[in-house]
């Protein structure tokens, strides 16, 4: 399985950057994709530009893999614009119909508006399937940083293998719906509102 692993922060030296690292190194063996959207890799999405060398590439990215995980921090309740603007390159073509696991970060105990901003605003054109479960990371810079673990440590390693072996699941159980979907999908590329 290709997995494409997304850091959503625009900030360098994130938690999300570091956990998108961690996730990668623990439950991908580092071999999934590691897309840090704080590296700039897509300008700022203004309707033109889509022959771009930058854009060609991400998108390739995105149409390689074959699930995502998107490691989103929670910035005053809201996801950061640099995530959103990804989905205003990326659509249907590269994404649908492929699992994605969303993360939530959190420098406190809240991370979960993103979770339900993410599943509201950016499926829709994109087509991305988001799995019923997700995880959030809450008091991030604590966690899975002490060589003994704590109880949360174990606990969202374990939660956290439990999600990856979904995700796993899902993206082997899509990949002929997503063929089919794809030559079938004709006039419909956008979802309905």
């Amino acid at each position: 399985m290709k997995t494409l692993i997304i850091s959503a922060s625009q900030r360098a030296d994130s938690q999300s950057s570091r956990i998108a690292g961690l996730l990668n190194t623990r439950y991908f063996n580092n071999s999934a994709d590691l897309l840090d959207l704080a590296a700039k890799p897509l300008p700022e999405w203004d309707g033109t530009g889509f022959d771009r060398d930058d854009v060609k590439a991400v998108k390739a990215r995105a149409l390689a893999a074959d699930a995502l995980v998107l490691v989103v921090p929670e910035w005053n309740g809201m996801a950061p614009s640099a995530v959103k603007n990804f989905f205003l390159w990326c659509g249907a073509a590269e994404l649908a119909h492929k699992p994605a696991l969303l993360v939530g970060v959190s420098a406190g105990t809240g991370g979960a508006y993103v979770i339900n901003e993410m599943r509201t605003s950016s499926y829709k054109n994109s087509r991305l399937l988001y799995l019923p479960e997700h995880l959030l990371m809450r008091d991030v810079e604590n966690l899975w940083v002490n060589d003994t673990p704590t109880k949360s440590d174990t606990y969202l390693s374990e939660r956290t293998r439990y999600a990856v072996n979904l995700l796993e699941a899902y993206a082997k159980a899509l990949a002929p719906v997503r063929k089919q979907a794809l030559e079938t999908m004709g006039a419909f590329t956008n979802g309905m509102s």
